[in-house]
């Protein structure tokens, strides 16, 4: 670009900022990058780990740095350096690899095939609640994560994952405290010490591994086409590119990442809807009083899972709000592939590019008293009146989530399949806010603990 940018830099924390105030050190990374927002305005600049970090604030900056100037950037650090454990999958691969996997990935995710998984993803969760007795309490949590990971399981493998439940959630939890490496030098190297994290990660992956080319290989050897995920990746050939289907690597590298990612950012979206739906009972009754219509015509008219969905909009909202207050991919990264011009400003090659979903999603400019819980700011006109990307909970661009349709009715679904016969609440006081933890997903630090009692 011929542009001539300045590399006077705008504000935001320094060293000796945070070595002179020891509370920003306490924060957590998300608490961190809303207090940048908050304290130095739409983009902050400060170095860390030796590198630029550049931290966009504004909707205008989202389509500018994850759309417009996709081309001068690869993924971020902590997404470069997973690929040693989630090899080129769409998560992690630059172009153009990742835009062949994506073709051949899409048709997963079409839909129609999308509706046919919504009958799953009701009867599981009717599995799920069949079990839960009228008093107890428990952390929701925990069951949101294992039924998001069955869920994906028979959508991805035709497999019911029920008895690889612990294995796999324990490898996800493993792979999630692989974060702090990522920052660090020469973290394959580090990936390779058998013990703490970097053993458990190690560990985690070779029973991955093992389950998921299993399952490969049997589908290969019975070639019959179970209308799964896995069964349209082995058949999948990329027409437009010419370059043939997918190896076993590849297929390995997508049904990981689909796996940890799809059921990981989902669990922790619900127990982040249902922990609002304990604090907020009104809120409940309103989902309760539609999902209860809607399953009763469905009984009577004989509706697909997909007909209900669409039947459930203030559902919809409901899920929606708690995703803008409570983002589980709570941070977009990306690396500077180049030197180029930003709006006047010199981004060195190799600069950290953070666009906060979190902040943004939490900015009173865009959402009055962003920390109340009101699904009516999803209502249309509400949504005309703010600039397209004040919400972005699955991302922008190229790289946008090709899971976004299956998530959408995912959470939808459960959460009306839940209300309709179940009123949860807490075992104490409600408390007011929810810890997070701000890992390669936003979670809650310590579980959701919720009592239900059954309607």
């Amino acid at each position: 670009m011929t542009e001539i940018a300045s590399t006077h830099y705008p504000p935001g924390p320094s060293y000796r900022d945070r070595l002179r105030n020891p509370g920003i050190l306490h924060l957590s990374t998300h608490e961190f990058l809303e207090r940048n927002a908050g304290t130095y305005g739409d983009i902050v600049h400060y170095r860390a780990f030796g590198r630029h970090v550049f931290q966009f604030n504004h909707p205008e900056m989202v389509q500018e740095v994850l759309v417009r100037d996709a081309a001068m950037q690869h993924r971020g650090i902590v997404m470069q350096r997973a690929k040693f454990v989630l090899g080129e999958g769409l998560l992690t691969s630059e172009e153009p690899i990742h835009m062949r996997q994506r073709r051949l990935v899409q048709p997963g995710f079409h839909r129609q095939r999308i509706a046919d998984y919504g009958g799953t993803m009701l009867q599981f969760a009717g599995e799920m609640t069949s079990r839960w007795h009228s008093g107890d309490s428990f952390d929701i949590h925990r069951s949101m994560l294992e039924l998001t990971l069955r869920i994906t399981g028979k959508c991805l493998f035709d497999s019911d994952v029920e008895s690889e439940v612990k294995t796999i959630s324990d490898s996800v939890t493993a792979f999630m405290g692989f974060l702090p490496l990522a920052f660090l030098p020469y973290p394959h190297l580090l990936l390779k010490i058998p013990f703490g994290f970097p053993g458990r990660i190690r560990k985690s992956q070779k029973k991955l591994d093992s389950l998921i080319y299993t399952m490969i290989a049997d589908r290969r050897r019975s070639g019959i086409d179970h209308g799964d995920l896995l069964s349209m990746l082995l058949a999948s050939q990329d027409a437009e590119g010419g370059t043939g289907g997918m190896t076993d690597r590849q297929i390995r590298d997508e049904c990981l990442t689909l796996l940890l990612a799809g059921h990981e950012t989902t669990a922790n979206g619900l127990s982040f809807i249902f922990f609002l739906m304990a604090q907020h009972p009104d809120v409940q009754e309103k989902v309760f009083a539609e999902a209860s219509d809607i399953f009763e015509d469905a009984s009577s008219q004989t509706l697909s899972a997909a007909e209900i969905y669409d039947r459930l909009p203030y559902s919809q909202r409901v899920v929606a709000e708690a995703l803008r207050m409570y983002p589980p991919v709570w941070v977009t990264a990306r690396t500077a592939a180049v030197s180029y011009a930003y709006r006047g400003l010199a981004i060195p090659a190799g600069s950290l590019l953070l666009v906060p979903q979190i902040a943004i999603h939490r900015d009173a400019r865009w959402y009055p008293e962003p920390m109340h819980f009101n699904p009516d700011r999803f209502l249309p006109e509400a949504i005309a009146a703010r600039p397209r990307h004040a919400y972005f909970p699955f991302g922008a661009g190229s790289r946008i989530c090709i899971g976004e349709n299956f998530a959408w009715m995912e959470a939808v679904l459960v959460l009306a399949s839940v209300i309709r016969n179940w009123r949860l609440g807490f075992p104490g006081p409600a408390p007011k806010e929810l810890p997070l933890s701000a890992q390669i997903s936003l979670r809650p630090r310590d579980g959701v603990v919720v009592s239900a009692a059954k309607r």
